[in-house]
């Protein structure tokens, strides 16, 4: 079976994405300084089981893989991703020390890392992928696709409104969407720039950021 509704897109990604936004709120992050730690662990178990619902829809699908954060891919099943996948061993340190996010130690992000996870169509959308050397993914099916796009790359302060309408990605593949608003405001710490687009769950705000849009297609070798 091959899904073609992106993870993050899902009801249970979206649910699993909103629960952990949670966590990174500072009003929330302030009621959880009155909860005692088995109220506290109560509380991590539910974001773990809706985490836990959207990792197991996605391998359900059959059209699994994950991105790392140095840009290879790997199978869901490669032994270096399942600090990842599994959600139960992402949170135990949190489970079993619920004062890490009461701000017991501050030099820690204790949030666990959620997978960048990707189907085989945003993987053929990337212009440059490297296959994990350990799980080793097939990828010489997506060798014509990837020679067949042209990709224009630009920091996020060269948009300007001929970009209006235009699909944006990341470079990692990353869907963006179409560009649907720019504005620089000075303030008295300097200008603030901001960048929307329709698919971004958040506005891009650092003007360096390097966005990239397709510009035509070459002629395959």
């Amino acid at each position: 079976m091959t899904g073609t509704t992106s993870p993050a897109d899902s009801a249970a990604g979206r649910a699993a994405a909103a629960s952990r936004a949670l966590y990174r709120q500072e009003d929330y992050i302030r009621t959880l300084q009155d909860l005692s730690h088995g109220e506290l662990r109560d509380q991590m178990k539910e974001t773990v089981s809706l985490e836990k619902a959207a990792i197991q829809e996605w391998l359900d699908s059959g059209d699994c893989y994950i991105i790392s954060l140095a840009g290879k891919v790997h199978l869901p099943t490669c032994d270096s991703m399942k600090r990842f996948v599994d959600r139960d061993s992402a949170w135990f340190t949190n489970l079993r020390f619920p004062q890490r996010l009461q701000g017991e130690s501050p030099d820690e992000d204790p949030i666990p890392v959620w997978p960048i996870l990707r189907t085989r169509a945003q993987i053929e959308a990337m212009p440059r992928r490297t296959a994990c050397p350990l799980c080793k993914p097939d990828l010489a099916h997506l060798d014509k696709a990837r020679r067949a796009i042209t990709w224009t790359y630009l920091p996020a302060r060269s948009l300007n409104s001929k970009h209006f309408s235009t699909e944006f990605r990341l470079p990692n593949g990353s869907l963006l969407g179409a560009l649907t608003r720019i504005s620089t405001v000075e303030t008295i710490d300097g200008l603030l720039f901001t960048a929307e687009f329709e698919h971004a769950e958040a506005p891009v705000t650092d003007p360096d950021t390097e966005l990239m849009y397709q510009t035509g297609m070459r002629a395959l070798a």
